[in-house]
C-alpha cells in the first residue's frame, strides 16, 4: 500500500515533489548519458536567456515565477559550470546580468534535440494516463493566482462553526501548508510573513547549501516547525534568533545563519572607501584593509591587516606595499582583527612569499564535479620575499578568507603562527537577501589541503606559539630578535 496516495489531496505538496524528483533524476540520467554538462533544473533559465539574450537575476526569477534564491542558486551553478557569463547593466552598475557563454550556445542544438524528444516521451507517459498534464497544470496554476488557498480553508473553517481553538490550529495548518508550496496568501498577515520568510530559506538552503542532504535535512525541520506553529508568534530579531539556534544545532556551521536587518536588505547607496595616502614607510595604508605597514627596528616588516579587498586598485594599492617592504629581514602579517573578503588578495600576497608556483588550497563547491585548485600567481610587480621568516599573528575573530590565507601558508610550511585558534569558518559562500528585511549568509563550499583533504571548519587553525592576541605581536618580535642573535 502507498500510505501518501491514501492520504489523497491533503499532502500534494508531497505527490508532486515525488513526480518532481523523479521527473529530475531521468533528465539528469539522459543528460550524463549523452555527455552534457548540462542540469535538468537549468533548463527554463537557458531557454528564457538563449531568447532574451541577457537579464538580471530578479527579472528571470518574476519571469519563471521562482523565488529570487532559488535562481541565485540556480545561476550559481550555472557561472560555476561555465554556462552563464556575469556584466554589470551599463545603466544601472548595481545590476548584475547574466547571459549564456559560447560554450552553453555551442551545446544549444543537442540540447534541443534531448529537450525535444524528452518533452514528447513524458506527454505520451500523461496520455497513457488519460491526462493533458499540461493544461491541467495551467488551471491549477490560473486558479491558485487568482483564488487564495488560506482564504478558501478559512471560510470552510468560519461555516463549519467549530470550537475557536480548532478553527485557529486549522488555520496555522493552512499557513504551513502554504508555507511548503510557496503560494501566497491574502489574510492572516502575521503567520504568512514567517510562511514566507520560512519557505525562501528552505529553497535557498536546498538550491544552493554546500551539503545537499544537510540542506534538506534543514528545510524540513525548518517546515515541520512551522507547521507546528513555532514560529506563529517571532518576527524580526527573535525569529533570526530561533532559526539561526536550529541551524547551529544541526550543522555546527559558524557561517550559516539567519540575520534581520530592520528593512529589506540592499536598499540605499554603496559607499566605497577609496585610499586617501600614498604608500611608503611609516604609518602608511588605511586603505582597502591595510590598516598599517611599516618597517619596525630591526628592519621588520609589519603589516596590519583588516581585510581582503578584490577591486583592481586594491591589488596594485597591495603591490605597492610589498615593494616598501622589498629589504626587510623578516616579515609580520597581523590578521587578528580580519573577518575575510576575497580570493583575489589572498593570491597575490602568498605570491610574494614564494619563488616558485605553489598549490595553496583546493575548494569545493556543491555542483562541481571536481575541486578547484588555488595556486600562487605566475608573476608579481614587485620583488619576492621567498627566504625571509615570515609570522602570521591571529585571534579568535580572525575568520573565512584570513583564515584561507594563513592555512594555504602553513600548509606549505612558509609561516610561524603566534596567537589565538582562529574561529573555524572554513566554509564560503555569500549573502541571500530574504522577504522583509531578512537575509542569510549561505556556505556554499569548503577549502581544504589537497594533500589530506582535511579543512578548519569549527576547529579553527591552531597557532604555533600560543599566547593571547594581545602579547602576539611583541612574542613574534621578541622571536625575531632571538634568530638573529644565532
Amino acid at each position: 500500500m502507498d500510505y501518501i496516495r491514501s492520504l489523497g489531496p491533503l499532502v500534494l505538496d508531497h505527490r508532486f515533489r515525488r513526480i518532481k524528483d523523479a521527473l529530475l533524476q531521468a533528465a539528469d540520467a539522459l543528460y550524463r548519458q549523452h555527455g552534457h554538462e548540462c542540469r535538468p533544473r537549468w533548463t527554463s533559465t537557458i531557454q528564457l536567456l538563449e531568447r532574451e539574450g541577457s537579464l538580471p537575476v530578479t527579472e528571470i526569477a518574476a519571469r519563471l515565477r521562482l523565488t529570487h534564491p532559488a535562481v541565485i542558486g540556480i545561476t550559481d551553478e550555472m557561472l560555476t559550470a561555465g554556462f552563464i557569463r556575469e556584466s554589470r547593466d551599463k545603466d544601472d552598475a548595481r545590476r548584475r546580468l547574466v547571459s549564456l557563454t559560447p560554450k552553453a550556445r555551442r551545446a544549444l542544438p543537442e540540447l534541443h534535440r534531448l529537450w525535444a524528444a524528452l518533452a514528447e516521451a513524458q506527454r505520451e507517459r500523461f496520455a497513457q494516463a488519460g491526462c493533458d498534464i499540461v493544461a491541467v497544470l495551467d488551471k491549477v496554476d490560473d486558479g491558485l493566482a487568482s483564488r487564495s488557498l488560506v482564504d478558501d480553508v478559512t471560510s470552510r473553517l468560519a461555516r463549519s462553526k467549530t470550537r475557536v481553538g480548532k478553527a485557529r490550529r486549522a488555520t496555522r495548518l493552512a499557513i504551513a501548508i502554504v508555507g511548503v508550496l510557496g503560494l501566497v496568501p491574502l489574510s492572516a498577515r502575521a503567520q504568512h510573513r514567517a510562511a514566507v520568510v520560512i519557505q525562501a530559506i528552505a529553497d535557498s538552503l536546498v538550491n544552493g547549501y554546500i551539503y545537499e542532504q544537510t540542506a534538506r535535512t534543514l528545510a524540513d525541520s525548518l517546515q515541520s516547525r512551522l507547521r507546528a506553529g513555532a514560529y506563529d508568534d517571532l518576527s524580526g530579531q527573535a525569529l533570526a534568533e530561533s532559526v539561526t539556534a536550529m541551524f547551529r544545532r544541526i550543522t555546527h556551521d559558524g557561517h550559516l545563519g539567519l540575520r534581520f536587518e530592520g528593512r529589506p536588505a540592499g536598499v540605499g547607496p554603496v559607499r566605497v572607501r577609496r585610499p586617501t595616502e600614498a604608500p611608503g614607510d611609516g604609518n602608511a595604508g588605511r586603505a582597502y584593509g591595510f590598516e598599517r605597514v611599516e618597517i619596525l627596528p630591526g628592519d621588520i616588516g609589519y603589516i596590519d591587516l583588516h581585510g581582503f579587498s578584490g577591486e583592481p586598485e586594491a591589488l596594485r594599492w597591495a603591490d605597492s606595499m610589498m615593494a616598501s617592504l622589498a629589504k626587510v629581514r623578516a616579515l609580520i602579517i597581523d590578521v587578528g582583527q580580519n573577518r575575510g573578503g576575497g580570493p583575489e588578495m589572498v593570491r597575490l600576497l602568498s605570491t610574494y612569499l614564494f619563488d616558485r608556483p605553489v598549490h595553496l588550497v583546493s575548494s569545493f563547491m556543491r555542483g562541481m564535479a571536481a575541486p578547484t585548485e588555488r595556486w600562487t600567481l605566475d608573476s608579481v610587480r614587485g620583488p619576492r620575499l621567498p627566504a625571509i621568516p615570515v609570522y602570521m599573528l591571529t585571534s579568535r575573530r580572525t575568520i573565512s578568507a584570513a583564515e584561507s590565507f594563513v592555512f594555504g601558508l602553513k600548509a606549505q610550511g612558509r609561516v610561524t603562527i603566534v596567537g589565538e585558534p582562529t574561529a573555524g569558518g572554513g566554509h564560503f559562500g555569500d549573502v541571500v537577501l530574504l522577504p522583509d528585511g531578512f537575509s542569510m549568509f549561505l556556505p556554499r563550499g569548503r577549502t581544504f589541503d589537497p594533500r589530506t583533504g582535511e579543512g578548519w571548519e569549527t576547529t579553527g587553525i591552531q597557532p604555533d606559539i600560543a599566547v593571547s592576541y594581545d602579547q602576539a605581536l611583541a612574542t613574534a618580535i621578541a622571536r625575531i630578535g632571538r634568530r638573529a642573535d644565532h
